[in-house]
């Protein structure tokens, strides 16, 4: 049984965000009604909190070290930038992403699991299936701000070493595509979240889950599709070759929406019969 919270931060972060469930503005005595959103309530959570950094910073760790691999192998490979992205997410998507995804989801289960906030959001008049995708949704727009960030390191780093032109519209399909599959490993990274109380053990096995999704993605291809942490690797053509189109691609979207589906439907069912509960 985890002791309750005494962080003044995080219990006024849980109450101003249980109150934006229940539809009511705390810095307003008279109650006035708000848009009552899980959303809301989610980015209420995480206004002061510094997880927005590793969004940031890891990426440009994973951009300085491919750029530092491609520059130490052009013996080897064709200069330009398709051999840029390859060195900057082949190893970034392996191990940064699954990392930094599994540290957001068990940040935006952290709030939850101390201070017996289950109790609190089970007296909320909100489905738990909505909380779920309030859940997802910000986990989803965490991970864009650091595909963004990579993005954007990636073509820094190009110029900064000489790369001439720019890259092409291509690399933002790449970016966008594996946001999608990063979404269904956000949705079932919650889940593994929001059954392991531990903050890091979640985080031990997204990092799994990446090496894995490599191993299935090499070892056992038609099966990829198949795993929801292979997803955001063979969408983002960190092997070259090309991405995903026609049916690959629409299989693509069908498993990620079938995979973050599940996951929702899990934390609901999970949630509605007092399974976290029941270790505040």
């Amino acid at each position: 049984m985890n002791a309750p919270s005494t962080n003044p931060h995080a219990m006024h972060a849980r109450a101003e965000a249980n109150a934006a469930l229940q539809g009511h503005d705390p810095e307003n005595e008279r109650g006035t009604r708000v848009s009552p959103t899980p959303v809301a309530a989610e980015l209420e959570k995480l206004k002061h909190a510094p997880i927005w950094i590793a969004y940031i910073a890891l990426p440009l760790l994973a951009a300085a070290i491919g750029t530092f691999n491609y520059q130490n192998n052009l013996e080897m490979l064709t200069p330009g930038w398709e051999n840029l992205w390859t060195q900057h997410t082949l190893f970034s998507f392996v191990f940064f992403l699954p990392a930094l995804i599994g540290v957001g989801s068990s940040w935006l289960m952290r709030i939850e699991h101390t201070g017996g906030n289950w109790n609190q959001l089970a007296a909320q008049p909100v489905a738990a299936w909505r909380i779920a995708l309030g859940k997802v949704i910000v986990g989803m727009a965490m991970l864009a701000i650091g595909l963004v960030a990579t993005g954007a390191y990636f073509v820094m780093a190009g110029k900064a070493i000489g790369i001439d032109g720019m890259p092409g519209p291509e690399y933002l399909g790449y970016l966008a595509c594996t946001w999608v599959g990063g979404g269904a490993v956000v949705a079932v990274q919650l889940v593994v979240s929001l059954v392991i109380r531990n903050f890091a053990l979640p985080v031990g096995i997204a990092l799994a889950g990446g090496v894995t999704g490599l191993l299935v993605k090499f070892k056992v291809k038609a099966f990829a599709i198949a795993f929801p942490y292979s997803l955001p690797q063979i969408a983002s053509n960190s092997t070259g070759g090309g991405g995903l189109a026609g049916a690959e691609l629409a299989a693509f979207f069908v498993s990620c929406i079938a995979f973050a589906a599940i996951a929702i439907v899990a934390f609901s069912l999970v949630v509605e019969r007092n399974d976290v509960k029941a270790g505040s």
